[in-house]
């Protein structure tokens, strides 16, 4: 008999808030669903071995800031002459039932760095009958506690009978998932691969049923920009279409190296539909260019600020993300406005504790946004 959920009825005025605890910052929640997706041979397997790699060894990714750090890889935390050391759980489990670890993936691993005993798997030839809906899914992440845990294709988990283009049959398989990530603080990716539809809405993208997208509070895309490197690569993208906790974030750029290695390359202020338009046209340039997202953020910068006044820092990040600006772009373009002597930042005491400022440099004559 289903338990009642009546003694759980509760005001809202009781709920405690929580803070978005994120695997990667503005990419990536923990205690939910993230869909990697893309074309076949696009080199989705490179890109989260690559991920899982890093993450393993508590390395950032080239999706983090960069001046991110991540807290040394451990279980617990630790005192040390007196300084609470923040250690975090890097165990990754992985399933895959396209490749071998053996043969592939742990060259990809060992490509990386990455800290082989942090990442746990079943190899595929094992994987016969294997599901989400397996019981030994649940007792693995209780028994790992794994910050991450990625399953590829998607589709290779599907218990049978149930059908990844039945929007209830998804709901249902997939509702699991969601109660394990959230019981366990667990991320999960699942690795999608595109159908053959030509259009430009990447949820219409997705194989299978509407509701994978709806489920998942992030969706990343990777695929092919019409840009190729002096050396010949082909420059890829990886576009965040859909950000249920945050403002999307910038689109990253970056190339398979000697090895199929990711090698990142930089950002974008195009997305998936802008990148679908240009290689339809067969195009190896932009098309219509518009300003990336750094760019417009380094006139909006200057636009606040134009005023000459200070502002805080945090209130002006809130003002950039609310703009759809995201914290990769803003970072760089506040930096690069820094370096050109077009904007400073200090600190300095506010009530007692420290506060960082920010306001357009002054010229020797006393202009807002001359150089001295």
């Amino acid at each position: 008999m289903k338990e009642s959920i009546l003694p759980y009825l509760q005001t809202v005025e009781d709920v405690e808030k929580k803070e978005i605890d994120w695997l990667i910052p503005y990419w990536v929640p923990k205690g939910g669903i993230t869909l990697l997706v893309g074309d076949g041979g696009i080199g989705k397997t490179n890109l989260w071995s690559y991920l899982v790699s890093r993450l393993s060894a508590g390395f950032p990714t080239m999706l983090d800031n960069e001046d991110a750090e991540r807290p040394a890889p451990g279980n617990v935390a630790v005192l040390k002459d007196g300084v609470l050391t923040e250690k975090v759980n890097t165990t990754c489990l992985y399933f895959s039932k396209e490749d071998s670890t053996a043969k592939r993936l742990k060259d990809n691993f060992e490509r990386y760095d990455a800290d082989m005993l942090n990442i746990h798997t079943v190899d595929m030839e094992h994987l016969s009958g294997f599901t989400f809906a397996s019981s030994e899914l649940e007792e693995m992440i209780d028994s790992l506690r794994p910050a991450l845990v990625v399953f590829d294709p998607v589709q290779g988990f599907f218990p049978a009978g149930a059908s990844m283009t039945s929007r209830q049959q998804s709901r249902e398989t997939l509702d699991k998932l969601v109660r394990l990530g959230q019981q366990f603080n667990t991320a999960f990716l699942l690795v999608c691969h595109t159908n053959k539809r030509k259009t430009d809405d990447w949820r219409q993208r997705v194989t299978g049923s509407a509701d994978l997208p709806d489920i998942a509070r992030s969706v990343i895309f990777t695929g092919m920009t019409g840009f190729r490197l002096e050396t010949g690569e082909r420059v890829q993208y990886i576009s965040n279409e859909k950000n249920s906790y945050a403002p999307q974030e910038t689109t990253v750029l970056y190339y398979l190296g000697a090895g199929g290695k990711v090698t990142y390359t930089g950002i974008s202020g195009k997305r998936f539909e802008d990148y679908v338009a240009e290689n339809g046209k067969g195009s190896s340039g932009p098309v219509g260019r518009k300003l990336t997202q750094k760019e417009r953020c380094r006139e909006l910068i200057q636009e606040i600020l134009s005023d000459g006044e200070k502002m805080r820092i945090g209130d002006l990040n809130k003002v950039l993300a609310n703009a759809g600006i995201g914290r990769k772009a803003a970072d760089l373009a506040k930096a690069e406005l820094e370096q050109e002597g077009i904007i400073e930042r200090w600190n300095e005491p506010d009530g007692g504790m420290p506060c960082w400022y920010i306001a357009l440099t002054k010229g020797e004559e006393g202009e807002v946004g001359e150089e001295a």
